[in-house]
């Protein structure tokens, strides 16, 4: 017997959850695993209400058939008094919230700093908010571009997953998906809404953190998509300038070829050049921005 019959044979056909069978299967089939049980109670109640004010999303339609199948449960198996000895059933409970405790934000937030894509995936098919965040304000996908987790990275944009949060620098998911040089979800996250030109506090572009960094493939995959070769940050420095600044010739190559700008100066009224002229290889790397 599947998910859906077993429902049908525990609920009446007007209370068949039909919305919770498409959008959230793994939800239907623990409502029929847990059916009868004390368990059921905990799990109903961290679907209504989540403790740490994150978990968001559900749709009318769904909170509706939720709230029908805690009604039809509590009038077969009406709550008990908690005793002071535990039953089979009060283990099952425990066990239930130690399963929850999985689920928990903070522990799905180390899940994404690691990458655990199959932890993070259980739980988005329970119905854990896709933009439940920290202390910080910090999503999953934040926290998975911040430490260049490619695949989970994916899984979450296209599960939706909003890509403007910002962190206490203002720095968003695709300012580190440039300085970690992914290139693919560097391309993905801009077909997501990503901002190309995106400024942090300090008004630095993801292309100046992917050329601060010496990441010529993610520099070279943002021009091609559109960056703003020549915007300056708050000091006035332009990608150009970071590029002068580590000494890198792939990457004043590779600006130049995109109409970076030389004459360009900072808060100090320095060029690129200028820059460059303080480097002990100076006379090779004049040569980029003088072809």
């Amino acid at each position: 017997m599947d998910t859906t019959q077993r429902l049908q044979s525990l609920l009446k056909p007007e209370e068949v959850p039909h919305h919770i069978l498409a959008q959230y299967p793994h939800l239907a089939e623990r409502v029929a695993q847990l059916w009868g049980t004390q368990a059921m109670d905990i799990f109903l109640n961290d679907l209504f209400f989540d403790r740490r004010g994150s978990r968001q999303g559900f749709s009318p339609e769904v909170m509706h058939e939720l709230f029908m199948i805690q009604s039809r449960h509590n009038q077969l198996f009406p709550p008990k008094e908690v005793s002071g000895i535990w039953s089979e059933n009060e283990l099952a409970t425990d066990e239930l919230r130690a399963e929850l405790a999985t689920y928990e934000i903070p522990r799905l937030i180390e899940a994404a700093k690691a990458g655990e894509l199959d932890l993070i995936l259980q739980a988005l098919s329970h119905g854990v908010y896709i933009e439940s965040a920290d202390q910080q304000g910090l999503t999953m996908l934040w926290w998975a571009a911040r430490y260049g987790h490619r695949e989970l990275i994916m899984t979450l944009l296209k599960a939706r997953a909003a890509v403007a949060v910002v962190d206490e620098y203002g720095c968003q998911a695709i300012h580190w998906l440039a300085a970690h040089d992914l290139v693919s979800v560097l391309e993905e996250i801009i077909q997501h809404g990503a901002d190309l030109n995106a400024l942090d506090f300090a008004g630095m572009t993801p292309l100046m953190h992917a050329v601060r960094r010496g990441r010529v493939s993610a520099a070279g995959a943002l021009l091609r998509l559109g960056a703003a070769v020549n915007a300056q940050d708050q000091q006035g420095m332009s990608a150009l300038h970071f590029a002068a600044e580590a000494g890198t010739g792939r990457l004043l190559e590779l600006l130049m070829a995109y109409h970076a700008d030389p004459e360009l100066q900072n808060c100090q009224q320095k060029t690129a050049l200028d820059l460059i002229e303080q480097k002990s290889d100076s006379v090779r790397l004049k040569m980029y921005l003088l072809c």
